[in-house]
C-alpha cells in the first residue's frame, strides 16, 4: 500500500478559502483599517508587553543587521529593533496601522525604517532593498497562498527567518463559533494553523526549529460600549439586531476590573525559525 501524497500548499489554500468564504458578507471591512482600532492595538501592545518582549529576546540580530518585518502593524517590533540594527523594512498594508506606524516613526526620530504600504502577497521582491539578515512574520501571514509567501521570504533572505503563528483553535475562534451562526446564518471556519505551515516548509526542504508556548493577549476597554464599538468590524456588525447579539456575547466573556472591562484571550502559539546563511 502506497502512502497518499498531500499537497499542503493546496490544503492551506482550501482552508483559507473556507475561512474567507465564511466572512464573505459583502465587501469585507479591514479590521485594522481604522485609526481607532490600530491605535487601540498599539496601546494594548505597549501595556501588555509579553508578546513583544518574548519575540525581541528570541531574534538573533546585531548592529549591522538588515531586518524585514512582514506585517509590521504599528511598529511594535520594527521600532525597538530599529534602535539596535542597521535598517528595518516594515511591510504593512492597512490604512489604520500605516497611520499609527508612520506617526510612531516620526515620534521616535528614527531614520533607518523604510515603510512599504502593501500586503505581502502583493509585494514584488524586486522592490525590496534586500537581502535581509533577519526576516520576521509575527502573526501576519494571513495570506491566500502560504507556499508563495515562504518562497518570497526565501528569495530575500540570507540569514534567519522567523514565523510566529497559532497552534490549534484560538480563543477568538471559539468565540466566533458561538455567535457567528446567529449573526450571519452560517458556520464560522477558522483560518489554517501552524501544522500546515510546518508541512509546507518540510515539503520545500526547510526543516525549522519549533517552539510551542502559551500566551494570553489582554485588551482593556473603558466600557462595554467601547468594546462593542471596537468589535463591530471583527464580527461584521451592520444591524442593531446583530449589535445586540454581540453586546450580550461580550458582556458574558469580558471581565470587570474596576471601571474597565477586560478581554483576555489565552492562545497556544508556535515560533518556527530557520537559517538561510551561507
Amino acid at each position: 500500500m502506497t502512502g497518499v501524497n498531500i499537497d499542503w500548499g493546496e490544503v492551506w489554500k482550501d482552508q483559507m478559502m473556507q475561512h474567507e468564504d465564511a466572512n464573505a458578507l459583502g465587501e469585507a471591512e479591514d479590521i485594522w483599517g481604522t485609526y481607532e482600532n490600530a491605535k487601540k492595538f498599539w496601546e494594548s501592545s505597549r501595556k501588555d508587553k509579553k508578546r513583544i518582549e518574548k519575540s525581541f529576546s528570541e531574534i538573533d540580530f546585531n548592529e549591522n543587521s538588515r531586518v524585514l518585518d512582514i506585517g509590521a502593524g504599528p511598529g511594535s517590533l520594527a521600532l525597538p529593533l530599529a534602535e539596535h540594527v542597521a535598517h528595518v523594512t516594515a511591510v504593512e498594508p492597512s490604512d489604520g496601522m500605516t497611520q499609527v506606524l508612520e506617526e510612531n516613526i516620526v515620534e521616535s526620530g528614527l531614520s533607518n525604517i523604510t515603510h512599504i504600504k502593501k500586503a505581502w502577497e502583493d509585494i514584488d521582491v524586486k522592490e525590496l532593498p534586500g537581502p535581509y539578515d533577519v526576516i520576521i512574520a509575527s502573526y501576519s501571514l494571513h495570506v491566500p497562498d502560504m507556499k508563495q509567501a515562504i518562497e518570497k521570504i526565501q528569495a530575500v533572505s540570507n540569514g534567519n527567518a522567523y514565523i510566529y503563528w497559532f497552534a490549534g483553535d484560538t480563543a477568538w475562534d471559539e468565540d466566533y463559533r458561538k455567535i457567528w451562526p446567529a449573526l450571519h446564518n452560517r458556520e464560522y471556519h477558522p483560518f489554517p494553523k501552524s501544522n500546515i505551515i510546518y508541512n509546507i516548509l518540510y515539503d520545500m526542504g526547510i526543516y525549522p526549529n519549533i517552539e510551542t508556548f502559551e500566551l494570553t493577549h489582554t485588551t482593556r476597554y473603558s466600557s462595554l460600549d467601547e468594546a462593542v464599538k471596537h468589535y463591530h468590524s471583527h464580527y461584521r456588525i451592520s444591524t442593531p439586531e446583530q449589535e445586540d447579539i454581540l453586546r450580550e456575547h461580550l458582556e458574558s466573556i469580558l471581565r470587570k476590573d474596576g471601571d474597565d472591562v477586560v478581554m483576555e484571550a489565552p492562545t497556544r502559539r508556535v515560533r518556527m525559525w530557520w537559517s538561510n546563511s551561507a
